[in-house]
């Protein structure tokens, strides 16, 4: 008897997605745009020194509970916690000590 080639001998096999359509592929980038636009409206000037420190925190959890990579362009959530942490406290830093500078201050800047 010759063996049948069949797939319903298969329980398990694999389905195999259909890749997204362009319109599901800009959704999806748009819906990214959407979430940044409503943290910054809930947020205002707090969005960054938040977003920035709710990243480090992540990339860290991400790194301390096995991914040793990423799909940033960084590559390495230790060396994209550092950055994110570096920028939150700047930010945080500038936004309680601002820069104000008036036109007649950036002459003083200048070598006479």
């Amino acid at each position: 008897m010759a063996a049948q080639n069949s797939d319903s001998n298969q329980p398990n096999a694999p389905v195999i997605p259909a890749g997204k359509t362009k319109g599901e592929k800009y959704e999806g980038i748009a819906f990214t745009f959407c979430k940044a636009a409503t943290i910054i409206l809930l947020l205002q000037q707090l969005a960054l020194p938040i977003a920035s420190g709710a990243a480090t925190v992540f990339y860290l959890l991400a790194y301390f509970n096995g991914k040793k990579d990423t799909c940033c362009i960084m590559r390495l959530p230790l060396f994209i916690a550092a950055f994110w942490s570096i920028v939150c406290v700047l930010s945080f830093y500038f936004l309680f000590h601002p820069i104000n500078l008036h036109p007649g201050d950036l002459s003083q800047l200048s070598p006479s």
